[in-house]
């Protein structure tokens, strides 16, 4: 059977496209080809940002990161060669040049934003899963990145973009299923990295800080929810990830309850945050806004932990210890609002720890 003729004007039969790579005319097969096709676009966009002079007068250009556009060239002779199903191939090989465009110090913002939203349709698009080989590491190698991004000074509606497309990768990492091979120490990051664009929101536009605020509350939801399944006064780490029968994980994930009570920790650390007032006269005063946000998401930790909290200690004992030391001084310090969410808290408490927490 022979093939209508491309746009290169070849034409290949089923024998002669196997032998190329590209199989036959399954969906599987198809799909391949599409994430091929994916990757060069990606390539190609990204190697001509990269080599777009800054001055389009200029006659003499030069491009300093050379290691970077090495890196990109050999992915893309590599992609349409003959191989197996992407799924089986170690993600590190496709995701590190585009992770090196990432870090680098001499690439210009609009191709460390390309760079990024490759990487994130690369998780959205579930090239590699769970039992792709090297899984782990590309997942780590892709929160590091991110986390370490490097971005050269530039206007701010740029650098505002480039920071959505983290918040999305960030989010993508998390909802992804590979992230049950993140460490503690991953996780507490990516947290953290989300937070600091919340900070930087601050002095920029309004649709920059919700997504950050959105983005930060749905990690803290997507990590606390699973508490229940951790094993009680366990780290929640397994030696070897197991599968089921549909290729489901058996047993706990990666990261446990150390990254739990870190981010716990550090959403009660907001709760004494404090400024000065705006006139400059009188005593420090607390910022409420960023108080009452951090109480918004350790009301939601609480909510999807529920009585599970009370199997692990080190939990237990930042709610009795530190938590309860803040709703009881700004219980009686606090706006109308706070003041609902600080009750908000005190109930879910009541219900699901009443049992576990020591009032003195």
């Amino acid at each position: 059977m022979v093939r209508p003729k491309g746009i290169g004007g070849d034409c290949y039969d089923d024998e002669e496209g196997d032998r190329r790579g590209f199989g036959g005319n399954s969906s599987v097969q198809l799909k391949e080809v599409g994430v091929s096709c994916m990757l060069s676009t990606e390539v190609g966009a990204l190697l001509a940002v990269i080599r777009r002079p800054v001055d389009p007068n200029a006659t003499d250009v030069t491009v300093a990161d050379t290691h970077v556009i090495v890196a990109l060239k050999n992915l893309r002779s590599l992609i349409f060669q003959p191989h197996g199903e992407w799924h089986t191939i170690d993600p590190v090989l496709y995701i590190s040049p585009f992770i090196n465009v990432i870090q680098s110090d001499e690439i210009p913002a609009p191709a460390t934003a390309l760079a990024i939203s490759a990487v994130l349709k690369i998780i959205r698009l579930n090239i590699f899963d769970e039992k792709t080989p090297g899984a782990g590491d590309a997942i780590q190698a892709v929160v590091h990145g991110i986390t370490n991004c490097r971005l050269e000074r530039t206007d701010h509606v740029t650098e505002d973009a480039v920071l959505m497309r983290i918040l999305q990768v960030l989010l993508a990492v998390m909802r992804s299923r590979v992230s049950a091979f993140l460490t503690d120490h991953a996780v507490t990051t990516v947290v953290n990295t989300c937070f600091q664009v919340v900070q930087h929101s601050a002095c920029r536009g309004d649709m920059l800080q919700k997504n950050a605020r959105h983005t930060m509350h749905e990690l803290v939801q997507i990590i606390f929810i699973k508490l229940p399944e951790i094993k009680p006064n366990g780290s929640g780490k397994g030696s070897e990830i197991e599968f089921d029968e549909e290729g489901g994980l058996i047993g706990p994930p990666v990261y446990g309850t150390q990254c739990m009570v870190d981010i716990f920790k550090f959403l009660c650390s907001l709760l004494n945050v404090v400024v000065e007032c705006s006139d400059g006269l009188g005593p420090m005063s607390w910022d409420e806004d960023v108080q009452l946000f951090a109480l918004i998401l350790i009301n939601s930790a609480i909510e999807l932990g529920g009585e599970a909290i009370g199997n692990h200690p080190r939990l237990l004992w930042t709610i009795q210890d530190e938590l309860f030391y803040y709703l009881i001084y700004y219980g009686t310090r606090s706006t109308p609002l706070f003041l609902s969410m600080i009750c908000s808290t005190v109930l879910n408490l009541y219900h699901f720890l009443r049992r576990s927490v020591d009032v003195v």
